[in-house]
């Protein structure tokens, strides 16, 4: 099966059929990936001003995560058998993925790891995976407005500031709070943005209806927050606040962005240029996971020059340059050959071998792309 981490989509099809690719869901986490490092070796100059890469390629790629949890277990029409077995895969992608953000978190990259966070809303996603959208709806609505407000009265009474996994060996506890509420990706806060995803996975993304009420309703959530952080001297929507307005803003702006990309990509009969053109954006995009955390490699490796976020341009923007066409190549080769990402093909293979038994009462495997 394809995986729901920074990797593969598949196209959900009716029991017993094969599943193809979701060409505009791997754009959007492929544009994901370049954003995230364009925000760790862009220069800033000396003023280090927030950028527009800085916090919405990760909130993409967090609605990309909902979308992709939706169609890897069913789509629209999600299974009624089964369903233990794509929550202990899930499960077991999660403690992967906490590990792999654990062991990044050690190296000196300056980068706020987002692998770890990622699992742990995976984790909270469990009891949720085959809710129905009106309670999915309404626990995003409540978390939207509660996370944020619980996590302003933790900060307030408690001086609490992100302080990443590294306190873990020293204080448990607080490294949960940061998991949760406090830290640059808490988990609370986000999961609004993978339910909707997981939303709209579930209303039918084939449908031309369901793309173009994405790309309305993001856009609207877009500039209500952006405006309100604009015109109410309170409100803040910068990157990594946590805060509501930010949540609607950068949510809503990434929930437009994976409409635009399925509307262009994926039509009953695809158009073969949109298609060529962002070959090399999908095939980055499905090998994300891997790609992700070799730039972390890369940017911990040249730490005297950096870190991440402190490059200077003769040195920062060759950096994303090579990249990101590296990245792209990798993926068109790995594409070329039929195969996934090293860490792709990892985590999918070791979340299939509690299954691989029931597995073999599947009449087709999905692809894995």
């Amino acid at each position: 099966m394809s995986s729901t981490t920074p990797g593969s989509a598949a196209r959900s099809a009716a029991p017993g059929s094969r599943r193809v690719r979701w060409h505009g869901v791997d754009a959007a986490r492929g544009l994901a990936v370049i954003g995230m490092m364009a925000a760790h070796t862009w220069p800033r100059g000396d003023d280090h001003a927030e950028l527009l890469v800085d916090g919405r390629p990760s909130v993409l790629f967090a609605v990309v995560a909902g979308v992709a949890l939706g169609l890897v277990t069913g789509g629209s029409t999600p299974p009624r058998e089964r369903r233990g077995a794509f929550r202990g895969r899930v499960a077991i992608r999660a403690g992967i993925l906490i590990v792999m953000g654990l062991l990044l978190w050690m190296l000196p990259s300056g980068i706020a790891i987002i692998l770890d966070g990622y699992g742990g809303m995976f984790l909270l996603m469990l009891p949720l995976l085959f809710a129905p959208r009106w309670l999915l709806g309404t626990v995003a609505l409540g978390l939207l407005v509660a996370a944020p407000f619980a996590r302003d009265q933790y900060v307030a009474q408690t001086g609490a500031w992100p302080t990443g996994p590294g306190s873990l060996a020293t204080d448990p506890l607080a490294t949960l709070v940061d998991w949760l509420l406090t830290g640059y990706y808490p988990a609370l806060l986000w999961l609004p943005l993978l339910l909707v995803g997981l939303v709209c996975a579930r209303s039918g993304l084939e449908r031309t209806r369901v793309r173009l009420l994405m790309l309305g309703l993001g856009a609207a959530a877009s500039v209500a927050g952006y405006g309100a952080a604009a015109v109410l001297p309170d409100v803040d929507a910068s990157a990594h606040s946590g805060s509501t307005a930010e949540l609607l803003g950068a949510g809503g702006l990434a929930l437009a962005i994976i409409a635009v990309a399925l509307l262009a990509l994926d039509g009953s009969s695809p158009r073969r240029i949109p298609l060529i053109i962002a070959a090399p954006l999908t095939a980055l995009g499905r090998v994300a996971l891997t790609v992700y955390t070799a730039h972390v490699l890369l940017i911990a490796a040249l730490e005297p020059l950096g870190p991440a976020g402190f490059f200077e341009a003769s040195v920062g923007i060759p950096l994303l340059v090579g990249m990101v066409l590296g990245g792209m190549a990798f993926g068109l080769i790995m594409q070329a050959i039929g195969r996934q990402g090293p860490l792709e093909w990892l985590l999918s293979t070791l979340a299939w071998l509690p299954f691989r038994d029931r597995a073999h009462h599947d009449t087709a495997p999905a692809a894995r792309g």
